[in-house]
């Protein structure tokens, strides 16, 4: 019996055959890993979890939101978010292992970034 995950994938794939879906992951998922992730479990009958990075590369293929994809496969906000700080945002004090980054430091992280570049 296929669970929530599963049905919304099918549901996401449409009339798209297995392979078509496992061409558009470049390689990275199967089409027989897709059939098993739609019904749930795996050929042997085991429950199918499949990796946060699995979910990812479903969410580009489908054009779905991640976040669903991870909350229907039974993870938690704390098991797969991170915060994301733009590292040109003043607004915000950086830190390394509990301690801030002086400004300077920050400067030559960003000019790494620019590609040694010193202009902002």
């Amino acid at each position: 019996m296929p669970d929530k995950l599963g049905s919304y994938l099918k549901e996401l794939r449409g009339k798209e055959s297995l392979r078509d879906v496992s061409k558009r992951t470049n390689g990275k998922i199967s089409h027989s890993y897709i059939a098993d992730l739609e019904k749930g479990v795996s050929r042997r009958g085991n429950k199918i979890s499949p990796s946060p990075e699995t979910l990812k590369v479903l969410s580009k293929v489908y054009n779905t939101d991640y976040d669903k994809l991870m909350k229907l496969a039974g993870y938690s906000d704390k098991d797969y978010k991170k915060k994301h700080v733009d590292l040109a945002d003043d607004d915000v004090i950086m830190s390394y292992e509990g301690k801030p980054i002086p400004p300077e430091d920050l400067e030559i992280i960003r000019r790494f970034f620019r590609g040694g570049k010193n202009d902002k």
